[in-house]
């Protein structure tokens, strides 16, 4: 008997979360088919959502001569709000891309993946630029990102061969 009154309450709740539920649903289609502007139409609407851009080239070496002054002592921050005025990069990406390449000359850690295509180029660079030098620095860099990234429990493989491929050039 004492487990029907039991069971019939925590019906009765599910059916009000239930009811509750369907209330916000319906709250947030109002809110989402509604402009917030009596003007903006449904097109401007989507056209203010964040969106997401490829990497391009023009990213990717906007990135490496900003981590060359971010090595050199200059903020990253402002460095990334240039980045990301001049070419339409996501700002926290830039971010991500300036330290990587600050690690690389600098032979020391970075903690936040760029993309194969971005390494290679930062690689072929810093070998043009720098020297065998450069590079070993860039090499050691990244295997002290591939053993960070590891810690985490990340697979790495792809970055170990570029490392492998790069240090053959050596």
């Amino acid at each position: 008997m004492q487990y029907e009154t039991i069971i019939l309450e925590l019906l009765s709740r599910i059916k009000k979360l239930e009811d509750d539920v369907n209330q916000l649903k319906q709250a947030q289609n109002t809110i989402c088919n509604t402009p917030s502007c009596p003007d903006e139409t449904l097109d401007e609407k989507k056209e203010m959502a964040v969106t997401y851009k490829k990497m391009t080239d023009e990213m990717i070496d906007s990135c490496y001569r900003s981590g060359k002054k971010a090595a050199a002592g200059e903020n990253v921050q402002e460095l990334a709000d240039d980045i990301a005025e001049a070419t339409g990069m996501n700002r926290n990406s830039a971010i991500m891309y300036i330290y990587a390449v600050q690690g690389m000359l600098r032979g020391t850690i970075y903690k936040r993946a760029i993309s194969s295509k971005a390494m290679k180029k930062y690689y072929d660079i810093i070998l043009n630029e720098y020297g065998s030098t450069g590079l070993k620095k860039a090499i050691q860099a990244t295997r002290l990102h591939i053993a960070y990234r590891r810690g985490c429990g990340h697979t790495v493989d792809s970055i170990e061969k570029i490392c492998n491929a790069y240090e053959k050039r050596l």
